[in-house]
């Protein structure tokens, strides 16, 4: 799939959603004018209804036509108000397309880059699209030898600017986790594969911080106190989805988790430095202590 095409997919759902329903005649002569049309060619019929069937496939959007007036319309527009997959997609999509198109803004829009979301990001994407089993070479940081291997893809998480991959080898070790930068070759195979009914990526991520999954290691309920100006940053963006605050003071609110204090999660309270104390479970604060205390005896 080009990457033009997805570039139109954007700009008709962007038309729909910022005009409203349109008909076939309104919508070419609006995509004359567009600059997603980089060859300046009339969006044909058939090109069109094409489009319309692949947003449907990739998007979850569905593009109806009122016969009344032979209009065209999002029908299921509600679905965009979300966090989900669909809401992800067309915004990632249509920043990608409004960047590319504003040539003139490029030192003017400044954000990190992900190394991995071009590596083997679309070919994932199909994958878990058609399911499809993977067929992968991977090299860890942590093994000296390359790793072969087929996998079937379940999920895809984005976490500090890295793209893993999960998914079940068929083996003993259950769902195993791939960093995308760390993957050599992503083939798609021809054999086929279901999602347990179990599996849903909300109940797998639900209780993880960050990307691993330790066995043994359960959620707990985790208590931080952060300070005044802290707090103003956690309640608009916060730290994990189970963050509730449950006591405000003058000076410090106290904000209440449930998850597994993993390594992730371990790093991103120090970070906040003397900004954030943990209150409990006394394990955390032991080792939060214990990481300070090395940490001061290197720079004394």
């Amino acid at each position: 799939m080009s990457k033009n095409y997805f570039k139109s997919y954007v700009w008709l759902l962007e038309t729909l959603l910022s005009r409203g329903p349109l008909t076939l005649k309104e919508i070419k002569q609006l995509w004359m004018n567009s600059s997603a049309n980089e060859d300046g060619k009339e969006l044909a019929t058939r090109t069109f209804a094409n489009h319309i069937a692949s947003i449907a496939d990739v998007f979850g959007i569905d593009i109806v036509c009122d016969r009344r007036d032979n209009t065209y319309y999002i029908e299921n527009k509600e679905d965009l108000d979300g966090r989900g997959i669909r809401n992800w997609m067309l915004n990632a999509l249509s920043l990608n397309s409004l960047l590319s198109e504003g040539a003139s803004l490029h030192d003017r829009i400044y954000f990190d880059e992900v190394p991995s979301k071009d590596k083997f990001l679309p070919t994932i994407i199909q994958a878990i699209r058609d399911g499809k089993k993977l067929e992968i070479r991977y090299q860890s940081y942590r093994k000296p030898d390359e790793e072969h291997f087929m996998i079937e893809p379940y999920f895809l998480k984005e976490f500090k600017r890295r793209w893993y991959l999960y998914g079940y080898k068929g083996d003993k070790d259950g769902c195993r986790m791939l960093a995308l930068d760390r993957i050599i070759t992503a083939t798609i195979t021809s054999e086929s594969f279901s999602l347990p009914q179990e599996f849903s990526a909300a109940g797998y991520f639900g209780s993880i911080y960050g990307v691993r999954v330790y066995s043994g290691m359960q959620p707990e309920k985790v208590l931080l106190k952060v300070s005044e100006m802290q707090t103003k940053y956690f309640r608009s963006l916060p730290l994990h989805r189970s963050q509730e605050e449950v006591e405000t003071h003058k000076g410090y609110s106290i904000f209440s988790y449930f998850l597994t204090t993993d390594y992730d999660f371990k790093q991103d309270v120090l970070s906040f430095g003397s900004e954030v104390e943990v209150l409990a479970p006394q394990s955390l604060r032991d080792a939060i202590s214990d990481i300070i205390t090395i940490l001061n005896s290197k720079y004394n």
